[in-house]
């Protein structure tokens, strides 16, 4: 029996340290046990989770208590991990009339997809098309909607991002955040 429980152990030690890491944005109301503010949001949080084949678990009390891993370990591990998946997209740019960039879609049917927000360089993708003040919209984990904080979003944008947050089981937020170096602060609400 005691060679069993050892080996429980160091199975869940080594699982830990094998499932991947991410920051996932969520909607508050969710209510989950570990979850960190988001500057000037009062809709969005961030939970750290780890992707388990197509599971999302987010992290709970009972797992930190049994994890060797440190806060900081897992958020190094996530910023990497989000970068990753950031490469995996190629963003949609649409065009006004006058073919120009009116805002960028990036979307997957990555069940974490959202937690590509959180990579470092995610701003840098967008300097040349967007600029350097873009907004993110995350209406839901699968969907994310960047432009320019110079034009306020249509009727359109507005109308799309409510959609895509109301028609998912997997919703995130009406808020819309600006990022720097990978770290997200809202700055107003679509809708």
């Amino acid at each position: 029996m005691r060679c069993l429980l050892l080996c429980f152990i160091v199975t869940l030690s080594v699982s830990w340290a094998e499932e991947p890491w991410f920051l996932l944005p969520e909607p508050k109301f969710m209510a989950n046990e570990i979850a960190w503010a988001i500057p000037g949001s009062s809709q969005t949080v961030v939970l750290p989770v780890r992707v388990v084949g197509e599971d999302i678990k987010a992290l709970t009390l009972a797992a930190v208590s049994k994890s060797p891993l440190r806060l900081d370990e897992i958020l190094e591990a996530a910023r990497a991990n989000a970068s990753a998946l950031l490469a995996t997209v190629k963003p949609t740019l649409v065009r006004d009339s006058r073919g120009v960039i009116r805002y960028a879609v990036l979307q997957s049917d990555d069940p974490h997809f959202a937690a590509c927000v959180f990579a470092p360089e995610f701003g840098d993708l967008f300097l040349e098309t967007i600029g350097p003040d873009a907004l993110i919209a995350i209406p839901n984990r699968n969907r994310i909607y960047i432009f320019p904080r110079s034009s306020v979003p249509g009727a359109e944008i507005s109308e799309q991002v409510f959609v895509d947050y109301r028609s998912t089981n997997y919703p995130v937020s009406r808020e819309v955040f600006e990022s720097r170096e990978g770290i997200l602060t809202a700055v107003g609400s679509l809708r």
